[in-house]
């Protein structure tokens, strides 16, 4: 297929002598106006652009603003007069892909345009390949709760800047890896890759090796050629800090330094690297608690919490439970091969009562689980006996609501103190009496500062 250059320059010569050096290999377009050319880069697409700097109706620094955010695949090489520093240092940073100064050097043009088609060549096939994890969480998060499409408005937002550190915080199983990988491949620039670093399985005597690489013959066992950490390799994509309130102080020291600075040495490494990826960071515990009590470091903290992302649990968002469900059944019918097409009316009220401690995950599971075991077109209760208390909770008398409502954190943080005065403040048994997981119930024990 024949790529498309158009060049934009208000000198006919010009535009004649780049003409005949493009015009046999590929397509050439051009315009000796702004405004003209910018209309052509909308309708035509072209691979390729060679703008000017100095256009008579607008400058050519405003025709690459409005192109970096309407046409961001196309590739643009700026063409300046003057070889001026602050004028080029713009325009790489609105997204030129280079500069050429005039008077222009056939060859040095030549090899420039070579250079940035292969360049665009390269990310095309990176793409493609990347295409359906772009279609699968480009936001479109199932759900339609206040508190999701608030999340989803501001999470679209942060997708534009790779720079923004991102700071995660929800229940485990509530979707936070989802959201990062949203916010990943929703971003207006090809991703680079997505890398995901669970800190809780690094032990801190392997933190830096494990998380900054390290260089040949740097200790004992490491590998002849040594290794890129994974800072290196999310290099123009992102990193995905997951449990980060897992680090020990002295790591979080050590990981606070390369994220100032957006450098990093690797083990036995003399060479700084530079960090080009954007930083997402995610845990399930109140990370602002943990810096009260000092478990996490506060300048870390705050340096992490540029764009702060609560996602809620399951349970304070009813309104999607059932869209979830149908998304995961309709999911897992292909994969498997089922037909399910509704879920019964009593089943829908059992799902709706069931208080989802594993959150999201849990519900995905179930669903899961239903499809590979069992046959039929309609989901019903009996394929959800299994769900843990659910016949407990489908047999309490309905709660009654009082005229102005009730406070949620009061209502669990009651529940909490009633479950940990009847077992004596035996943190293990009141988990159980709730049928709440033993991390969350110490979670909500430091988020209400209850006794115990």
């Amino acid at each position: 297929m024949t790529e498309t250059i158009l060049i934009v320059d208000d000198d006919s010569s010009i535009l004649t002598a780049l003409r005949m050096i493009f015009e046999e290999d590929q397509s050439v377009i051009t315009a000796r106006e702004g405004s003209k050319g910018l209309s052509l880069a909308l309708e035509q697409k072209p691979d390729l652009i060679l703008l000017d700097i100095g256009l008579p109706d607008m400058s050519g620094m405003d025709v690459l603003e409005k192109l970096s955010s309407s046409c961001p695949e196309t590739v643009v090489i700026m063409i300046t007069a003057v070889d001026e520093v602050r004028t080029v240092v713009k325009a790489l940073k609105l997204g030129a892909h280079d500069y050429l100064a005039k008077p222009l050097d056939a060859q040095e043009v030549k090899v420039t345009v070579k250079n940035a088609l292969e360049n665009k060549r390269l990310k095309d096939q990176i793409r493609l390949i990347q295409q359906p994890n772009v279609e699968r969480y480009r936001f479109d998060m199932i759900g339609q709760s206040p508190q999701i499409c608030h999340l989803v408005e501001v999470a679209r937002k942060v997708a534009k800047s790779i720079e923004t550190p991102v700071l995660i915080l929800g229940e485990s199983g509530t979707g936070k890896g989802v959201l990062a990988k949203t916010i990943h491949y929703s971003s207006s620039t090809l991703p680079g890759p997505f890398v995901t670093v669970n800190c809780t399985a690094i032990t801190h005597e392997l933190f830096e090796s494990e998380l900054f690489g390290y260089d040949r013959g740097a200790f004992t066992g490491a590998t002849p050629d040594g290794k890129k950490g994974p800072f290196e390799e999310a290099s123009g994509g992102t990193i995905f800090l997951d449990e980060i309130g897992s680090m020990t102080l002295v790591d979080q020291a050590k990981l606070l330094g390369v994220l100032e600075d957006r450098k990093l040495y690797r083990v036995g490494g003399k060479k700084p690297i530079t960090i080009s990826s954007r930083i997402i960071a995610a845990s399930n515990v109140n990370l602002a608690k943990a810096v009260e009590l000092g478990e996490f470091r506060k300048d870390l903290f705050f340096r992490l919490n540029v764009v702060k992302l609560e996602v809620p649990p399951l349970l304070e968002r009813q309104e999607d439970i059932l869209l979830l469900a149908e998304y995961f059944i309709a999911y897992y019918n292909r994969k498997f091969r089922k037909k399910f097409k509704r879920i019964s009316t009593e089943t829908k009220k059992i799902l709706l009562r069931y208080p989802w401690p594993g959150n999201v995950r849990e519900l995905r599971n179930t669903i899961e689980r239903i499809l590979l075991l069992e046959e039929g077109d309609v989901l019903l209760p009996a394929h959800i006996a299994g769900l843990e208390s659910a016949n407990t909770l489908s047999s309490l008398a309905p709660m009654v609501f009082p005229p102005e409502g009730m406070d949620y954190d009061e209502v669990i943080k009651t529940m909490i103190q009633s479950a940990l005065k009847r077992t004596q403040g035996n943190v293990l048994e009141a988990a159980r009496l709730l049928n709440m997981p033993p991390h969350k119930m110490r979670y909500r024990i430091k988020k209400y500062e209850l006794k115990t």
